[in-house]
């Protein structure tokens, strides 16, 4: 999924690959005015750039637009039954085939729905989401989440020591089943935002791994830190390029 600040460059990378059947989707999602509670893109008061009308409304979109668009039923009519999902800037995702072969044949005989990647929390991490479990339900937290009297708490890490990488395994078949019944719940994540010209903004976003507490037998699986080498900035590629080099030799 693209949205329209990089659409069209997307788009053009793309071109390069035209021997590769990609097939890609846009949607977008307007801001709220924190004032009036409308769109800004359809708030006659406000005069702004269009452009800063819309944003990524998190991934959380992916269960709806998998079903919506048909992807989801193409998917299992080629016979597949999970999906590997992961941030596009997380250079160390890969396909764990020893996480593969739990879900297809797992020891308890339970069938997971739904695999999210942990690995152990350091400094850098502090900000990062997490797993607790509520009501018999692994459930993620997120920063955005938390109350302001408890965010030194949240970024402990001595009590929360691991932290979602968002690399994520997921039953097609489990979500079909959810999206039919309108059964994946994800929290709101609500960020305020000032955009230029001073407009206080409501941006409304869910998070993929949000979805956990749909699905039966989740769980977390701690991975080796290899699995998150996110890239935000060009020197954290060169970074993840020491990394690697460093893991190749050992």
């Amino acid at each position: 999924m693209y949205f329209l600040n990089t659409d069209e460059d997307t788009k053009k990378i793309l071109q390069q690959y035209n021997h590769c059947r990609v097939k890609i989707y846009t949607f977008n999602q307007s801001r709220i005015n924190k004032k009036s509670l409308l769109p800004v893109a359809k708030d006659v008061s406000y005069s702004g750039e269009n452009t800063e009308a819309w944003y990524p409304p998190g991934h959380g979109d992916i269960y709806s637009s998998f079903y919506n668009f048909g992807l989801l039923d193409i998917l299992i009519g080629e016979g597949k039954e999970y999906i590997f999902v992961s941030n596009i800037d997380n250079l160390g995702a890969m396909v764990d085939l020893y996480i593969l072969n739990h879900l297809m044949n797992p020891s308890n005989g339970k069938h997971c729905e739904f695999v999210t990647e942990v690995t152990n929390k350091i400094r850098a991490d502090v900000k990062s989401s997490t797993l607790t479990q509520y009501e018999g339900k692994m459930r993620l937290l997120e920063i955005a989440q938390v109350p302001k009297a408890h965010v030194d708490e949240f970024k402990s890490v001595s009590k929360f020591k691991i932290f979602n990488t968002n690399n994520l395994w997921i039953s097609l078949a489990a979500v079909k089943s959810l999206q039919e019944q309108n059964a994946i719940y994800m929290e709101i994540i609500v960020n305020l935002k000032t955009l230029d010209g001073g407009l206080n903004v409501i941006q409304l976003e869910t998070a993929v791994g949000a979805a956990i507490k749909s699905f039966e037998n989740s769980l977390g699986i701690n991975v080796p830190r290899r699995h998150f080498l996110p890239v935000k900035i060009t020197s954290d590629l060169l970074l993840v390029i020491i990394f690697k080099k460093k893991i190749g030799k050992a």
